[in-house]
């Protein structure tokens, strides 16, 4: 089992103890603005994304062994958010992604998951470079990935309309 441990945060695969942070967050129409995403329609849709994200054969967790895993707050078992690397089917690319609720943010946690996710991906799955996709004005996001060594590469439209940036870190620079 995949398990990550920061000095406040657990990472780890969902569970169905999880539905119901998972659907308020991505149901919070503040934290949902940068994403291009819609948020689960009830809390039975929350629960099923989470059965099948942790079991399906061909998914991130059991096919690459990585995934958007849960930040789990240590001192009182709290689900925060999520942090985590996703490989692309067709292009083997691996990108870094995170969300937390709203009550949450400011807190450095997408910071601190961040830097246990890419230390994973980096020593663990031996990757050469990780990327970030970024609203172009979601300004705290670009912050976390600048901070991490994340260099802007372009920008770019996400499904020809939602405005983004492409942040790439090489293996060499995150050693550095």
């Amino acid at each position: 089992m995949i398990q990550l441990a920061t000095e406040r945060l657990i990472l780890r695969p969902y569970n169905l103890s999880d539905a119901p942070s998972l659907f308020a967050m991505n149901t919070d129409a503040e934290v949902l603005q940068y994403t291009g995403d819609t948020g689960f329609e009830n809390l039975k849709d929350a629960q099923e994304y989470i059965a099948d994200y942790v079991s399906n054969p061909d998914g991130q967790i059991k096919k690459y062994k990585m995934g958007r895993l849960a930040c789990i707050d240590k001192t009182n078992g709290e689900f925060l958010g999520f942090c985590g690397l996703k490989t692309d089917e067709d292009t083997g690319i691996t990108d870094l992604g995170y969300r937390f609720l709203r009550k949450h943010w400011g807190k450095g946690y997408a910071t601190e998951s961040c830097i246990a996710v890419l230390e994973f991906g980096f020593k663990t799955h031996l990757k050469d470079q990780i990327v970030a996709h970024v609203h172009e004005y979601n300004y705290g996001s670009q912050r976390v990935v600048e901070k991490l060594g994340f260099t802007l590469e372009h920008r770019f439209l996400w499904d020809g309309e939602l405005p983004g940036r492409y942040y790439k870190i090489r293996k060499d620079a995150y050693n550095n």
